[in-house]
């Protein structure tokens, strides 16, 4: 980075520092770990979308900056303004602001509420829907967690998707699964599903692509979203690797194709990926899959240790890096000025029934 830019940058940094030491705890920072190292550096919390929106939720800020995607900000909506959250602020709303509006996630695009509803008529064509709980990845717009919290579903993340998915079938013997087919498989075969109980849907074709007796065969019935980020690892990469590196442990995201987690040596969250990497020995060899932006922070915050990237070149989160500095200082300054921006808010009635659907992670 050259002197000019080098300016620059400090110049936003200023601009930040004077407007939280004036705003003190009305206002906190939140960064996701794939958003841009220079946003990771100053944020008040960092950590996955979840973790991010419950610590949202225990703030008693007036106002929460999250460099994350849409989902992110409208899960932080839903818990910052519960009602009894509400309640303790007099009915005032507490404010969800983004550097970005147009960051966005893939993969919740892959499935609407109307979408989700058609699914749902169509299965009821072939079986009792009733048998089914509806369940979605915390990577999902508001609507798609209403969709489940108005039939007893619930959400799920990376970390946790084994234990809801079991809790899930206490209730009821099957499972809808969405909008990620790559995170419900691998949970389902880790539960002792067989592959003929799982049928994935395909969008926007008759009853999925499915044959009507594999549908009444299924336990788990898997809407084919998938992270596109997560897919872009090699299975010839991963064979390379190990050839030169035998005593390499290779961990990846459960977004990642089933092909890859086979040839994993383990897979989990994005913390859980951290903590591997912090808790492997110096000297050691791991090649992690998972974004690009967070595995050369790994590399470069653990010197004594090898990261390397399981794919043929970086896989980037461009939603996620458009969280940058300039923006979270525009936003910032919008915000201290009275003209707040880019302001998510959910409206009540989704609210009210994704909340059912997040009570799984409360």
């Amino acid at each position: 980075m050259g002197d000019s830019s080098q300016r620059t940058t400090d110049e936003l940094r200023e601009v930040v520092d004077e407007i939280r030491k004036e705003a003190g705890s009305r206002l906190a920072i939140m960064a996701h770990y794939y958003a841009p190292d220079e946003v990771v550096e100053l944020a008040d919390e960092v950590g996955d979308s979840l973790a991010l929106a419950k610590k949202a939720a225990a703030s008693t800020a007036d106002a929460v900056l999250f460099c994350g995607v849409h989902f992110m900000l409208e899960t932080a909506d839903i818990l910052m303004n519960a009602p009894e959250k509400l309640e303790a602020r007099n009915g005032r709303r507490a404010l969800v602001m983004a550097p970005d509006p147009t960051a966005g996630c893939p993969m919740a695009d892959m499935i609407a509420f109307d979408q989700a509803i058609e699914w749902e008529r169509q299965l009821a064509t072939l079986v009792d829907v009733s048998e089914f709980t509806p369940i979605t990845y915390v990577n999902s717009s508001a609507a798609t967690k209403a969709f489940c919290g108005e039939r007893d579903g619930a959400v799920c993340t990376s970390a946790n998707a084994e234990k809801v998915v079991r809790d899930a079938l206490r209730k009821r013997p099957k499972l809808l699964f969405m909008p990620d087919s790559r995170l419900g498989r691998t949970t389902c075969l880790a539960l002792g599903f067989s592959h003929d109980e799982i049928a994935v849907w395909t969008p926007d074709v008759p009853l999925g692509g499915n044959e009507p007796e594999k549908l009444r065969r299924a336990r788990a019935v898997l809407w084919d979203g998938y992270c596109p980020i997560h897919q872009k690892f090699s299975a010839d990469v991963i064979t390379e690797i190990r050839a030169k590196n035998p005593d390499a442990k290779f961990w990846v995201h459960p977004e990642a194709p089933r092909e890859i987690v086979d040839l994993s040596d383990g897979y989990g969250s994005t913390t859980k990926l951290l903590q591997v990497v912090a808790d492997a020995a110096p000297g050691s060899t791991l090649a992690i899959g998972t974004e690009w932006k967070l595995v050369d922070r790994m590399r470069r915050q653990n010197s004594d240790k090898t990261i390397l990237y399981p794919g043929a070149t970086p896989s980037v989160c461009e939603d996620m890096s458009k969280s940058t500095l300039e923006k979270v200082a525009i936003a910032l300054r919008a915000w201290r000025d009275g003209e707040p921006i880019n302001v998510v808010t959910t409206p009540d009635e989704i609210a009210a029934s994704a909340r059912k659907a997040l009570a799984s992670l409360l």
